[in-house]
């Protein structure tokens, strides 16, 4: 006799199966309000119910798609010729499904409440249910739903069930033995998604401050009179107009909004620095490192390689997931105590996409549970993607990660292939442009999807770059071969263009880890998510931990995994014309790059330490030696300065040029040909046309350059400590233009155009081991200097555009050199 459900409990029933396999919020919703989880509850309850209730249910009577199921005496349930991966398969065996049961009800027996509304933790342990492996899905469901906090409404339960339970075409997915795992990792993909940006151990962080609005304008004409001082009496007189005009309501609503916003710059400064800026992203954006390269006997020993620095950064991306980095610490304004910095940065890396935007870029925040499970690889322009976690299964074993890669680097190159990636490299408006091209096919926009939401992208390199792109200081200046650190910068930064390895990147994406043919191993990654040390330190660890391992075992076992997806696009002739503009504009930037790299080893941050000096501030006044030597001027000085004592902070800017260091430089360049011979020759400052020295002692020399370290040294504090100017004067611009008012003169002014050219564009990365990191200039006629300090010296990677003219790398890190050495001998012969 065919068993009968009762009506209330057949419509819960019908809604949690319907809701279920059409993902309709609210037939699942209503149907589930009974459920306790719906009732004020956490939505973990919901899912377990849900599963609980619905799986019950099936035993008594099928509701989906019509079918009907006999329950017989002994206990089994049949129907003729049940197709597979129907839902009949799934009725049939539905003992298997008591396993699910099982562990729901105990995880639903075990939740409790504890502090914060909607927040439950689930006990330690829960019944030991078995998976059909025999695994223990009890305990790994305990440790999973540790913590799990307030999940989404109705419509993310039902697509997150619905995407791992059930096909639209064939009903559920694959065989009814994958369930509970399948049950495992669908609970897993949603407690994974808490926050775009998870931080649960973050300690309690004060919010930026606005800083005092007289001080931030005494500091600006500071800079006005350092580097354009013939606009300076216009700029006090624009700054007294401010201080009795527009100035204070300005500042007013700054501090109104730091009382509203978690951080009132951020939001702000992440528009004006980067998504507003319709630059191309490589060279004038992303940064890129060389670490020290590999050496392989074969391919299989790359892939392995390549696969254990994979599986480590998937360990990385569950720490993140559980919100597990230990906070790292400074020492507080007093230097009595560990102050917290804010860990935002790092939670980011896997879960921000740059799209680009025709008037702005936006970042896209992914979602967890639909995002990171996995990776593109690029090789021979073409891009594949791999699933690194299955929906039955769990993540990938590192045996089978490597045959998957062994399968991409065995394909031969396809020169039909359309460079697609290449779109990535161009002005952000032109690829906003192309993008809305590409996604009028369903096809692209599949593709689309699967590398915005990957975990990284992995680039595997099958040509090296030419020695053309050599620039060395020295003869013997070489990284890998024939290359010199020039050369393997270049690869990180551009691969070289569309002649070389440019297109087999895809620019938006944060982390790109590329592994060439000769062993160079390097990464480049978006900016706009974070700065360097949350990317680098993650890869110098990740790639310290793969070293460390012992030698792979030669002998694979082979899976039955299905071959990586390759990317296939569906191009129009806009399309395609949009790929070979690209290309052309792409390669005049790569060609206009010029790049050298200057290894320091006269002496060490030791040495700066022992004159009771900055290492920071000392190498910050070479480089304004160094300047002032080739142009007899200073300019507009970027360094980044780490505000994350706050809560979200990311960066102000340390100006290095200031009147203390320009009078030392000018007493530095006594009789010094350098000063003498480049003369400034730039319109835009109108500063005068020679420069005229005085007779400096030795002892004065000294006097003036500790006083341009003490106030480089202030102003490094300052920054770091929230009163640093840049981000103060753009939030005072951005107050009015978000109130719809016009714009303050003082902000529209030639000054502040030219104190805001950063013609010399800086920053101090420090890593753990010897790596070359650099980045191209921020303005046309301009600089870019990243500087290491290691123990045994310093590695300065200096860039500059061939098109300048009055610009070049080369003269510069010569230049620079020769400042260091000067700098020593002034500091010895002033102990004499």
């Amino acid at each position: 006799m065919r068993r009968r459900v009762p009506c209330s409990r057949w419509w819960r029933v019908w809604g949690l199966t319907h809701g279920l396999t059409t993902a309709n919020p609210w037939v699942l919703a209503v149907a589930a309000a009974p459920c306790r989880a719906f009732r004020g509850e956490t939505a973990t309850v919901a899912v377990v119910t849900t599963v609980r209730e619905g799986a019950a249910a099936i035993r008594w009577r099928g509701g989906l798609r019509g079918q009907t199921f006999q329950s017989h005496p002994d206990g089994e349930t049949r129907r003729d010729a049940p197709a597979i991966g129907s839902p009949s398969v799934l009725y049939a065996n539905f003992k298997l499904l008591e396993n699910v049961v099982a562990v729901a009800d105990s995880v639903v027996s075990s939740i409790e409440k504890v502090e914060g509304p909607g927040t439950r933790r689930v006990k330690e342990s829960v019944n030991d249910s078995k998976d059909e492996d025999g695994s223990d899905v009890a305990s790994t469901l305990s440790g999973l739903l540790a913590g799990l906090p307030t999940l989404a409404g109705p419509q993310r339960l039902a697509n997150s069930l619905r995407q791992k339970f059930v096909n639209n075409s064939e009903g559920w997915r694959d065989s009814v033995l994958g369930a509970p795992r399948r049950l495992l990792v669908t609970l897993g993909s949603l407690s994974r998604d808490s926050s775009p940006c998870p931080a649960a151990k973050e300690e309690a962080l004060p919010s930026l401050p606005v800083p005092d609005l007289e001080t931030t304008l005494q500091k600006y004409l500071a800079q006005v009179e350092a580097i354009t001082p013939n606009h300076l009496e216009k700029t006090r007189s624009l700054v007294r107009a401010f201080l009795s005009g527009p100035g204070p309501k300005l500042q007013q609503r700054l501090f109104e909004r730091r009382q509203k916003v978690t951080n009132w710059a951020t939001e702000w400064w992440l528009n004006d620095m980067y998504l507003s800026v319709p630059l191309a992203l490589p060279i004038n954006s992303n940064p890129g490192l060389a670490a020290k390269p590999k050496r392989f006997a074969n391919q299989q020993e790359a892939a392995v390689f390549l696969a254990r620095f994979l599986t480590e950064l998937l360990n990385y991306q569950e720490l993140l997931d559980r919100s597990g980095l230990e906070i790292e610490r400074v020492k507080s304004k007093d230097g009595k105590t560990m102050q917290p910095l804010c860990m935002a940065q790092h939670y980011q890396i896997f879960r921000i996409y740059r799209r680009p935007g025709v008037n702005n870029d936006e970042q896209i925040v992914l979602d967890r549970a639909s995002s990171g499970d996995h990776i593109i690889v690029a090789h021979h322009n073409q891009f594949y993607s791999v699933p690194v976690r299955a929906s039955d299964r769990g993540r990938i074993t590192e045996i089978e990660l490597v045959q998957q890669l062994l399968r991409i680097m065995e394909t031969k190159a396809d020169p039909r292939t359309p460079p697609v990636g290449i779109l990535t490299t161009t002005k952000r408006p032109a690829w906003a442009k192309a993008r809305e091209e590409l996604i009028k096919n369903e096809r692209n926009r599949h593709n689309l999807e699967l590398l915005e939401r990957c975990l990284c992208v992995v680039c595997i390199d099958d040509d090296v770059l030419p020695t053309t792109f050599n620039n060395p200081m020295k003869k013997e200046d070489r990284w890998i071969g024939d290359r010199d650190y020039a050369n393997v910068l270049h690869h990180a930064l551009h691969g070289g263009g569309s002649r070389h390895l440019g297109a087999n990147r895809w620019f938006d994406k944060t982390f790109h880890a590329i592994l060439g043919k000769d062993g160079m191993w390097g990464l480049t990654y978006e900016h706009s998510t974070g700065e360097a040390p949350a990317v680098f330190n993650a890869f110098e660890d990740i790639t310290e931990k793969v070293d460390s391992m012992s030698p792979p075992d030669e002998n694979l076992v082979s899976s039955h995994l299905p071959a990586p997806e390759k990317l296939e696009w569906c191009l129009t002739e806009q399309s395609l014309n949009d790929i070979r503009e690209a290309m052309m504009n792409f390669d005049a930037l790569v060609e206009d790059l010029d790049l050298c790299i200057l290894w320091f080893e006269d002496y060490s941050k030791e040495f700066i330490k022992s004159c009771r000096v900055s290492p920071d501030a000392y190498i910050q006044l070479a480089l304004q030696l160094t300047y002032f030597r080739l142009h007899g001027r200073l300019v507009a000085t970027y360094e980044s300065a780490g505000i994350r004592r706050f809560a979200l902070g990311r960066v102000d800017c340390i100006r290095a040029a200031s009147p203390e260091a320009l009078a030392w430089a000018k007493a530095m360049c006594q009789g010094d040909p350098h000063g003498q011979m480049n003369q400034p020759n730039n319109a835009m400052d109108g500063s005068p046309k020679r420069v005229q020295f005085t007779i400096y002692s030795a002892e004065r020399i000294k006097e003036l350059f500790d006083l341009a370290v003490q106030r480089q040294t202030k102003e490094m504090n300052d920054n770091i400590h929230g009163q640093g100017i840049d981000n103060h004067l753009m939030g005072l611009r951005y107050a009015a233009k978000e109130a719809g008012e016009p714009i303050p003169e003082i902000f529209t002014d030639e000054a502040y155009a030219i104190v805001n050219h950063f013609a010399l564009s800086t920053s101090q990365v420090t890593t753990k081991n010897d790596v070359i990191v650099g980045y191209g200039p921020v303005v046309p006629d301009g600089y870019g200097c990243a500087y290491n300090v290691r123990k045994n010296g310093f590695i300065f990677s200096v860039s500059a555009f061939h098109s300048d003219g009055r610009t070049s790398a080369m003269q510069f890190a010569q230049t620079l050199e020769q400042s260091l050495r000067d700098m020593a001998a002034m500091i010895k012969n002033s102990k004499k």
